[in-house]
Formats: C-alpha cells, structure tokens, sequence
C-alpha cells in the first residue's frame, strides 16, 4: 500500500458522530478533497493517506484513510498504535505525518537500497553477475559472434569467448565440396 502525503491539506471537521466501528465518515460539506490537499488515492484501496480525529486531544485517533467519494471517507481504524474510539460531531480532523509513517519510509529506503541500482548497466547488452555473494557486477557485452561461457579464474565466473565452431556458418569450410 502506498502512502499520500500533502503540504497543502485543510484541517476540517466530523459532520456526524462515528461509532469506535464505523469504516466511513463525513467530513464537513465541501472539505473531502481539500483535506487531502488535492492527492488523490488510487481505486482498490492500494494508497492511504493518515489523519487525526480529535487532534491533540485524549480522545486523538488516528485513521487511515483508502479511499474519498465527495465528503465521505473509508478508513480503517486505530492506526500508529491508537485506539478505536468514538468520536462527536465537530471533532477535528487534519492530516498527520506519524511515527509509523516515518517507519514506512524507512523501510521503503531500506528496500530500495538493497536493490540493484539501474546505474550498474550502462551499455546495451550488459549482463548483471555477481562477483561474491550479494556482490552484483556488469559485465559488458560481448564483441559480435562470441559466445559467453563459464570461466571460474574470472572475477565473474564468466568470460566471452570465441565460439569453437562458427555457429551461423551451416556449411563449414571442412564439409565443402570442391568442384571438379
């Protein structure tokens, strides 16, 4: 699930009183999409977007929410380690970058890192290898009509050779037949 953020979100409030088990809310007529600060969340409930209920109060909540239909918002309950609780009509809701938001991203960086940068190819035909293990390396491609063939001396493992026999010769020079 991919996480929303926004600079440019509008503090709004709860049009009605939510149980601590309600999965939608309304929010203030006119303020579904300025609460989200014009992010958009993508259909099936693959983004989500934090926000508080009761902001800075005992009663704080936080909620994520999957999805915006006008003033009404899907949310799944008691995030960042809150609680469900109800909540009345008026109670303040705002966008908030979280502790676990911050983790999320800390994952996501940690992913990302330990991914093969695309910067490791830089030539057509590259081939990724690894030298050790968890050691990815490029090696560059071969010169036209080599073959690449196991070499364990080599760093890689790998090496282009000449082929032994000229694959795309169907008649080799030892099978000609000469004319009389």
């Amino acid at each position: 699930m991919t996480r929303k953020y926004s600079t440019t979100s509008v503090a709004t409030t709860l049009a009605a009183t939510i149980s601590s088990s309600a999965v939608t809310i309304s929010v203030a007529a006119g303020t579904g999409s300025a609460l989200m600060g014009g992010v958009s969340l993508a259909a099936g409930n693959v983004d989500q977007f934090l926000v508080a209920l009761d902001v800075d109060t005992q009663n704080e909540e936080i909620v994520a929410v999957t999805a915006i239909s006008g003033d009404t918002l899907t949310v799944v309950r008691a995030q960042a380690g809150s609680s469900n609780i109800s909540h009345t009509a008026g109670a303040s809701v705002k966008h908030v970058f979280t502790g676990d938001d911050a983790t999320f991203f800390t994952a996501g960086v940690a992913t990302a890192d330990a991914a093969i940068p695309k910067s490791l190819v830089t030539t057509k035909g590259d081939i990724i290898v690894a030298t050790a293990s968890a050691t990815p390396a490029r090696l560059g491609a071969g010169v036209n009509g080599y073959v690449l063939k196991a070499n364990s001396s080599t760093a890689t493992g790998l090496e282009w050779a000449t082929a032994a026999v000229a694959v795309d010769d169907p008649y080799p020079t030892s099978f000609m037949l000469m004319g009389a």
